[in-house]
């Protein structure tokens, strides 16, 4: 049985186009593995402090590491780049369309290190590739449900198999909001701890709808009707009407669905004959929003009623002279 090998491979950094890779040397080593979620600069490491080199991290050169290595007379660079290219990375990135040095190269060859030439600046190169590689590394699940973005909220529609999900999101989407996933959707946690959802490669911007079987929404709404992935707000789940069960009413249940470790708001929504899902699914949504902007729900204003009631002898409504 094969053993699972955890880590990217070096070559699916190369081929990222927000990167813009404009040279590689060494390619023949680019199934090297990276297995930390951040890049790292060199700093002191070149000088021959290594304490703080991580082998599993990928390495990014500046006009700082590329001056320093230029000042140096030819024998130190070479002790420098042996000492730190010994250390068996997993490849450089080479940022301002910086063209390395002969002897770089060769030394980088000598222990099996690709290095790649980015046109970026070495802040926005780090910042781009630690974007990747946190989503690449961070801990996923997946989630059966639709997410979509309805009026700038992410919102995943749960329920059971033929509850109607997938008809609802398309009435969605023709109503002008936008698909993420249908069927599957998978989650993880960006940089700021936020849950953001995606759709498997596979079956981006694909829908399953009974009768017409799997339509591709982008083909038939067009580019803006799909997005690539969205920060998850609220979850909808829809559950088949059942006459003796007990619902909020009131609006008074606050539930929780937990994905991932953290709490995402939930409503449960019974689905019945004459119901237009889509609506109320908009006016869910409106609601959670007016919630989140401190608007006052109808129990508050109830509370808020009874802690501070009317004179005495005056009606509701009624003013007092």
């Amino acid at each position: 049985m094969s053993k699972e090998v955890k880590g990217l491979l070096l070559s699916q950094v190369q081929e990222l186009s927000q990167l813009k890779i404009v040279r590689v040397f060494n390619q023949k080593w680019s199934d090297n593995l990276v297995s930390h979620p951040r890049p790292q600069r060199p700093g002191l490491g070149l000088s021959g402090y290594l304490k703080h080199i991580q082998p599993g991290r990928i390495q990014v050169f500046g006009r700082t590491e590329a001056g320093y290595l230029h000042n140096l007379k030819a024998e130190e660079t070479s002790r420098c780049l042996k000492n730190y290219f010994s250390l068996k990375l997993p490849g450089i990135v080479i940022s301002e369309s910086i063209e390395p040095e002969a002897d770089w190269i060769a030394m980088a060859a000598r222990y099996s290190t690709p290095i790649l030439v980015s046109e970026l600046h070495t802040a926005p190169l780090i910042s781009r590739l630690s974007a990747f590689l946190y989503q690449y590394f961070a801990k996923k699940i997946r989630v059966s449900g639709v997410l979509m973005d309805i009026m700038g909220q992410g919102v995943l529609l749960t329920g059971a198999s033929g509850i109607g999900k997938s008809e609802t999101a398309l009435e969605l989407v023709n109503k002008g909001y936008q698909l993420i996933a249908d069927d599957v959707t998978e989650f993880y946690l960006d940089s700021n701890d936020d849950l953001v959802g995606r759709a498997n490669e596979i079956i981006k911007s694909l829908m399953e709808v009974r009768g017409l079987g799997i339509i591709n929404i982008n083909d038939i709404f067009g580019s803006s009707a799909v997005l690539e992935e969205k920060k998850l707000n609220l979850v909808i789940n829809l559950e088949k009407w059942e006459p003796k069960k007990k619902y909020d009413r009131l609006g008074e249940d606050n539930l929780y669905s937990r994905i991932l470790g953290l709490e995402v708001p939930l409503v449960n929504l019974p689905v019945g004959p004459g119901r237009n899902l889509s609506t109320i699914i908009e006016v869910a949504v409106r609601n959670f929003v007016a919630k989140k902007s401190g608007r006052k729900t109808y129990l508050e204003l109830k509370d808020a009623q009874a802690a501070n009631p009317p004179p005495a002898g005056t009606e509701p409504g009624s003013e007092v002279h």
